[in-house]
């Protein structure tokens, strides 16, 4: 499964909508919702998840669009590379721009590559899985969705 920085992976893409996701992979092995606000249940976030270790992330603040992908599985491939399972100094010698951006507690970090819009979250010293986020104007406020389909 070909991950293709700020467009998707494999023949899903960002801004697709649920159904045409549908339409291409199916329906999902589980979905998860979170409403951030009860007071405000129209804020909301829908998570798909399907094999292998592949979950989508839909917005309301983006009308529902694919926002969002991370891949926790090895069979997610970047330029023939696998990413989940590099060490720290691997990940840091094929993403030399990658920097820590947050430590989260003393087991989990997040290294982000903001020119290729991913996240690597490490622990125990291994890439154990890859989040990937469309592109953004200049401002870092609006989307730019990609303009050709995988």
């Amino acid at each position: 499964m070909d991950i293709k920085p700020k467009i998707g992976v494999a023949e899903v893409y960002f801004g697709q909508t649920m159904a045409d996701v549908r339409a291409v992979w199916g329906d999902p092995e589980s979905i998860d919702t979170f409403i951030p606000l009860e007071e405000n249940p129209e804020d909301r976030d829908v998570d798909w998840y399907f094999s292998p270790g592949v979950e989508l992330s839909f917005h309301s603040e983006d009308d529902f669009r694919l926002t969002s992908i991370t891949c926790e599985s090895a069979q997610c491939l970047y330029n023939k590379l696998a990413i989940v399972g590099l060490s720290v100094s691997e990940l840091k010698l094929r993403f030399p721009s990658a920097k820590l951006d947050e430590e989260f507690d003393l087991s989990i970090d997040e290294y982000r590559c903001p020119e290729k819009e991913m996240s690597f979250w490490v622990q125990d010293g291994a890439v154990t899985a890859v989040t990937m986020y469309p592109e953004y104007t200049k401002d870092g406020k609006e989307i730019v969705w990609p303009k050709r389909r995988i």
